[in-house]
């Protein structure tokens, strides 16, 4: 049994405990008086968005992954989700042409959702940074660029366009290309992650659920006023330019300084 071998002592360990909790205490609440909370699901400040992200590319499954875990309640809109009807061509319209159908179910889906996040450009690229004494290539610099907007359905401006850069350095050996170009995959690959990552970071800030709230309540002039932007075409298959560089032939150089 725990016992006090006198009262002095047991008073000394009383307020030493009343202490340590009166300190916990404190840092709590300088932590909430500075802002801080801890992580966790932010929900985006709209039901239903959609995404012109490919979905059939391993970025864009990511994406939408990463959303549906930040803001569950939020619907995501796909294009293969619409069925398109006859009743909704119109009469000199072919209801097997794909394009057409496209075009339908475009349109259907900025009716149907209140914010599109719209992928505007998407780069990789390899570069050489250095050259070893034979002038053969000794590195390179792998780099992913991403700019993405996001609209409300009367394509205004919620967040205009905005670039997210990632950048990965990699030793290179012309003697084992395949098992480089294995390597680059791979950091390309973590390159995405990372960029998942900060566009849900970005678009779930406070200021973006600020923006949407300013928008859907401006009315009148004040809604006239606001920046609007036309529809991107979204791409029903990966294109091109999601497939990561080839490091053979040599990507474009770049020369030391």
């Amino acid at each position: 049994m725990n016992q006090c071998p006198t009262d002095r002592s047991c008073f000394s360990r009383s307020l030493a405990q009343l202490g340590r909790w009166i300190i916990v205490g404190m840092t709590g609440l300088v932590l909430a008086g500075c802002g801080f909370k801890m992580q966790g699901s932010t929900p985006l400040p709209f039901d239903s968005l959609h995404i012109t992200i490919p979905q059939n590319s391993q970025f864009g499954a990511d994406v939408r992954r990463a959303i549906r875990a930040a803001s569950p309640n939020t619907r995501l809109i796909e294009l293969n989700d619409i069925q398109v009807r006859p009743r909704d061509m119109k009469e000199d319209e072919d209801v097997e042409d794909k394009a057409t159908q496209d075009n339908i179910k475009a349109k259907q889906v900025r009716k149907l959702a209140q914010a599109r996040l719209e992928q505007l450009g998407e780069e990789r690229q390899t570069r050489i940074v250095a050259l070893n004494a034979q002038g053969k290539v000794e590195e390179f610099e792998l780099t992913l660029k991403f700019t993405f907007r996001l609209v409300n359905a009367k394509d205004q401006i919620i967040l205009p366009a905005t670039t997210l850069t990632a950048s990965r350095s990699m030793p290179f050996d012309e003697r084992v290309v395949q098992a480089k170009e294995g390597e680059a995959a791979t950091l390309f690959r973590d390159m995405q992650k990372s960029l998942v990552t900060r566009i849900v970071r970005r678009i779930t800030a406070p200021d973006i659920t600020q923006r949407w709230e300013t928008v859907s309540k401006a009315k009148g002039e004040e809604a006239e006023e606001i920046e609007t932007v036309a529809p991107v075409n979204e791409p029903s298959v990966v294109p091109p330019m999601w497939q990561n560089p080839s490091l053979t032939p040599v990507p474009v150089s770049v020369n030391p300084q």
